[in-house]
């Protein structure tokens, strides 16, 4: 029923007239319940009712009754419309807005008060899988993901996504919500042969001030920008929570309901009355950012300022609050503390929330964005592959035709997998390998860094944010074939380094190591020359041939050696990127990540001194 799903060229409505590449609908379109359309083209439900719990009425004709599949939809092919956010007009879009789509609904929701028993049935992921492929799509989005496990081991999806890759489908997985622990990549996130997407912010910001500020002894911080996405409030007197008992602004057991009307005070630390319209200050952690702002509005504050601690770093959300709010990064949040600790009668006020557009806003990783590297068996292989914006995405909402703000990595992998629709559209015969490696080989790292501000390593940030300008036009690519894929199996002998895939990854290298990757031509054939960038002092990477030409869909294996012998790095991971380079034509970027293993102890060292 969203606007985001209709066919706006039909009846003579303004916009693209989408073209039903079947010329029958699929699925369960034949039904009159279900609203099928020429741009979404089928509806499949493949979800059955659940033997452990008393729900009979499981099945819903395909309809998505959580809105987690609406919005990661909306944001692969929404149709663009005009929207309004309390009051500012602004356009939302998915990235390959023209695509046709064929949802396929695999997840259990149970009882929706106790969601304990939810979850997504893996008959019915095979089930989507197998008719997808029957189908003859060309890509597909999965944003579900489980605990990380041996791909070639798994006797539940892992090998079913090889399958796809197999039958000429690329696929884009969300990489999971783990983070900020190292080693946290999900299933099938981990699989070689699916792409994963980790969770970075965008460069639009909904962000409003804390300005005006007067009192304290020391001088009072300059106007400080922070998330926000409510209306705002005149200038009245500013306070820390700590100082009315609870800097945290809650007690006993969160609640963390996601919107206003989701919390209901149980973990108000405050009495009815505690504050008398006063803007509160409190310190994130423990308790959901709405949660806290619900428990100050109980007690009587009129605004809310949700301040960073160390921990959270720079990471900053725009949230709908129950009374006028922003949330400040770590660094502002300390000169608001300190100045708030200094004398007395501190005053200011909140604007309300407008919208930016600041470059470095963009491309910070999402602390709960899961990281690498791999654990075994493929801690050989880079995961994530890349970054995509993640973090405060509009999308569409099952609720009311209307829209919402999510994060995590199920709304990073659509942003992918409408890349690939694109790129696909330009190249109708450009195959997954293609795909998946002219994306990663294209992508930015430039403006990536963690949450907390500091390096966003490969295994943080993948080979960086996709540039589907620079992909269209990519020179290269690097092929893998199923079978390549089964024997690169630890288990029967094989080894993930040795794959045709961007990335170089070595968690062994002892002195050296040697990569080899074989370069297809993608443009008619070019000159080619390797160089080795990003590389710490005493590390010597080289690229053999250093130079070379391809022939029209020509290819050469190149030798890429890392060399550390010259190098004081012991125990610790060496980053680089291998370059190459043709004139007019974008570069191609082998990310590199080893590890200066310095060997094993003997087992026994007798030394004789005097």
């Amino acid at each position: 029923e969203h606007n985001s799903f209709v066919d706006p060229g039909e009846g003579g409505s303004p916009g693209y007239d989408h073209v039903n590449p079947y010329i029958l609908q699929n699925g369960l379109c034949s039904k009159c319940t279900v609203l099928c359309n020429d741009k979404l083209v089928g509806v499949y439900d493949f979800v059955e009712d659940d033997p452990g719990t008393d729900e009979t009425e499981e099945n819903t004709d395909g309809k998505d009754n959580s809105g987690h599949g609406t919005h990661v939809a909306s944001i692969a092919i929404g149709n663009p419309l005009n929207v309004t956010l309390n009051g500012l007009p602004t356009v939302v879009a998915g990235v390959a807005p023209n695509a046709n789509v064929i949802s396929y609904r695999v997840c259990y929701i149970g009882d929706p008060v106790d969601q304990e028993d939810d979850g997504c049935q893996t008959s019915a992921i095979f089930s989507a899988i197998e008719q997808a492929i029957d189908d003859e799509v060309d890509v597909v989005n999965y944003s579900i993901g489980t605990d990380g496990d041996d791909p070639w081991r798994n006797g539940t999806t892992n090998m079913a996504f090889l399958n796809l890759r197999a039958a000429g489908i690329f696929v884009a997985t969300s990489a999971g919500n783990g983070g900020p622990g190292s080693g946290t990549i999900g299933s099938p996130a981990n699989a070689p042969w699916i792409t994963a997407v980790g969770n970075a912010t965008h460069d639009r910001v909904f962000a409003s001030a804390v300005e005006g500020l007067t009192g304290g002894d020391t001088p009072p911080p300059n106007v400080l920008i922070g998330a926000s996405f409510t209306d705002g409030i005149g200038v009245r007197k500013i306070v820390h929570a700590k100082d009315f008992g609870s800097a945290l602004c809650g007690t006993g057991e969160p609640e963390s309901g996601p919107d206003c009307s989701a919390n209901t005070g149980l973990s108000n630390p405050f009495s009815p009355g505690t504050f008398n319209g006063e803007i509160v200050v409190c310190d994130r952690g423990t308790y959901g950012r709405v949660e806290k702002g619900k428990n100050l509005q109980l007690a009587g504050a009129g605004g809310y300022i949700l301040a960073n601690t160390e921990e959270w770093g720079e990471d900053v959300v725009a949230d709908d609050h129950c009374l006028p709010a922003t949330h400040l990064a770590f660094s502002d949040s300390e000169k608001l503390r300190s100045w708030l600790g200094s004398g007395t009668n501190h005053q200011g006020g909140l604007s309300g929330f407008s919208i930016f557009h600041i470059d470095e806003a963009g491309d910070q990783i999402a602390q709960t964005s899961s990281r690498g590297p791999g654990l075994p068996p493929i801690q050989n292989v880079l995961k994530p592959d890349l970054i995509a914006p993640g973090t405060e995405i509009l999308g569409a909402s099952s609720v009311d035709n209307n829209f919402a703000f999510l994060s995590g990595t199920s709304m990073s992998s659509p942003h992918v997998t409408g890349g690939a629709a694109l790129l696909k559209s330009v190249h109708s015969d450009w195959t997954p390998s293609v795909l998946a490696s002219v994306i990663m080989m294209t992508a930015t790292p430039e403006l990536a860094v963690d949450s907390d501000g500091s390096e966003a390593t490969i295994f943080k940030r993948g080979a960086g944010r996709p540039r589907l300008d620079q992909a269209v036009n990519a020179g290269l690519y690097l092929e893998e074939t199923e079978s390549g894929f089964l024997a690169a199996d630890p288990g029967n002998g094989g080894d993930p380094r040795d794959l045709n895939l961007p990335g170089l990854v070595d968690t062994t290298c002892r002195n050296n190591c040697v990569f080899k990757r074989t370069v297809t031509d993608l443009v008619g054939g070019a000159s080619w020359s390797g160089s080795a960038t990003g590389f710490a002092n005493g590390v010597i990477a080289t690229v053999s041939p250093a130079n070379f030409s391809l022939s029209n869909n020509a290819s050469r294996e190149l030798t890429i050696t890392i060399d550390l012998s010259q190098s004081e790095l012991v125990g610790a991971w060496v980053y680089g990127e291998i370059r190459l380079s043709s004139g007019g034509l974008p570069d191609a970027v082998f990310p590199v990540a080893v590890f200066a293993d310095g060997g094993d102890l003997p087992f026994e060292w007798k030394i004789d001194t005097g």
